[in-house]
């Protein structure tokens, strides 16, 4: 498992045979307006369900948000578009982008 407090969290998933489905990090950031997790690069394996496994992930990543209390800028853009599909995540979003 992990350590919400922990300032650098990292994430592997495997299937049964070793091969690696997806992996990421997020990292505990100061900025001006507090601190926030920046989600960086988002490893999916193109042999896998992409839809799939990031909304397993993403609950994950939600859980973070909400026992740390911190928001999440995710800098990889297929979860900035998954941000943007699912409404739930725009009060953990840190810098959305606003449309006008």
């Amino acid at each position: 498992m992990f350590n919400v407090n922990d300032p650098h969290q990292f994430f592997q998933a495997e299937d049964d045979n070793g091969v690696i489905i997806s992996r990421w990090t997020m990292d505990k950031c100061k900025r001006k307006d507090g601190e926030v997790w920046v989600m960086n690069h988002f490893f999916i394996n193109p042999n896998m369900n992409k839809d799939q496994v990031l909304a397993e992930e993403m609950r994950t990543a939600m859980f973070i948000a909400q026992e740390s209390n911190l928001p999440i800028w995710p800098l990889d853009p297929q979860v900035i578009d998954y941000f943007g599909e699912h409404p739930e995540f725009a009060k953990i979003w840190y810098h959305r982008p606003v449309i006008q």
